[in-house]
């Protein structure tokens, strides 16, 4: 596996063969500038298409049932005008509880949502692992939950319980 410098070295070796193809060729001078053209555009897909692999949170919607393995929260700050983040690892239950590596999410901040993410992760600490399942509301125009989706957006919420205890079979 490459890591981020031999990612970078392939890119710079296949850019400097290309290079010298259109230098040293007498290809018309469109052929070599559509050649030029096409090896500067095809640094923006690894550019865009890594960050995932490194282990970078995404902002796919989570899945509607998870196992919580950590919590990360970056409260809004208004001096410098962030308006906060809240990062969950988590692992995808529905498929059913098969061994999975952790996703990272990003999620915006949100008053509710931090006071319950805050008292999973003290669950957490204390032993007790945390399932979470998503909640969706509909806003109204006023971002008011309603009933019926009048036109406003969607907001996420998310509900964390305990992890019930397995049940054994009786001997």
């Amino acid at each position: 596996m490459l890591s981020k410098a031999g990612l970078v070295t392939a890119y710079v070796i296949i850019a400097l063969l290309s290079l010298s193809a259109v230098l040293y060729t007498k290809w018309p001078w469109r052929l070599k500038a559509l050649t030029i053209a096409l090896v500067s555009a095809f640094y923006l897909i690894p550019y865009y298409s890594f960050p995932p692999l490194f282990g970078w949170p995404t902002d796919e919607p989570m899945p509607k049932r998870f196992n919580l393995v950590a919590i990360y929260v970056q409260e809004p700050n208004k001096s410098s005008g962030d308006e906060g983040e809240i990062f969950l690892w988590a692992t995808n239950l529905e498929n059913g509880p098969t061994r999975q590596e952790p996703r990272a999410y990003r999620l915006p901040f949100s008053g509710e949502l931090h006071s319950k993410v805050v008292e999973a992760g003290t669950k957490m600490r204390k032993g007790l692992p945390q399932l979470g399942e998503i909640v969706e509301k509909n806003l109204g125009p006023h971002g008011k939950p309603t009933d019926e989706d009048q036109g406003g957006q969607k907001s996420i919420d998310i509900d964390f319980f305990d992890l019930p205890d397995p049940l054994f079979p009786e001997k």
